[in-house]
């Protein structure tokens, strides 16, 4: 027993004494010790949520439907009674109840109509897109009178993003989808970043062991 405990402590002071000598060394450790664990485990569910969201586009919109009612129900109540609160303490805050009831209400909605939420919020982004795109036409347009810039790039382009707003208005679950897809695609991203920085790390332990 003395001499299991005098080789750990053997052990423990030549490791302190490493760490004195090549203190970079031990920061190279310590941070792939608290890095490497989380950057696996966020690659690992990013990759999962993208290739679910590859497969099941329209149950990931169903779900993150779901997810935005409850988010609206929880912060409607909240308002609503943050409204009353303040109401009964200093005679205001009546906006606050009306703002709060309103988004239960559509929370309500979200979670009772998923389909028809998702697409009236694709349509209120489409208008906004098609408003930019009207936007970029005009602008355009006064670049060609004024013959100032890559005005006929501007042109195309504006005619592209106007033909797409109105192709996404005929076909609102395209743009839906098309939406789920974006996502999944930079998780995918995010997800081999992390790969990329767990070997990095990696490489620097070994050079750091080295």
């Amino acid at each position: 027993m003395p001499k299991a405990k005098n080789a750990k402590s053997d052990v423990k002071n030549s490791k302190a004494r490493q760490a004195r000598v090549n203190p970079i060394a031990a920061s190279v450790k310590r941070l792939y010790n608290k890095s490497a664990p989380l950057l696996i485990c966020e690659a690992l569910l990013f990759g999962i949520a993208a290739i679910l969201m590859v497969v099941k586009p329209v149950a990931i919109l169903t779900a993150l439907t779901l997810v935005i009612g409850i988010a609206l129900i929880l912060f409607g109540l909240y308002r609503t009674i943050a409204g009353f609160v303040v109401s009964r303490d200093v005679g205001g805050g009546w906006v606050d109840v009306l703002f709060g009831l309103v988004n239960i209400v559509l929370g309500v909605l979200f979670c009772i109509y998923p389909v028809g939420s998702i697409i009236s919020l694709i349509y209120i982004f489409i208008v906004l897109f098609l408003f930019k795109s009207l936007r970029a036409l005009i602008f355009s347009v006064n670049m060609i009178r004024a013959k100032f810039g890559h005005y006929w790039f501007d042109l195309i382009m504006s005619v592209i993003l106007i033909a797409l707003a109105i192709f996404l208005m005929v076909y609102p679950m395209a743009g839906a989808v098309v939406m789920v897809y974006y996502l999944a695609a930079v998780l995918l991203l995010y997800a081999a970043a992390d790969v990329y920085m767990y070997i990095e790390i990696l490489r620097l332990k070994k050079l750091a062991d080295d």
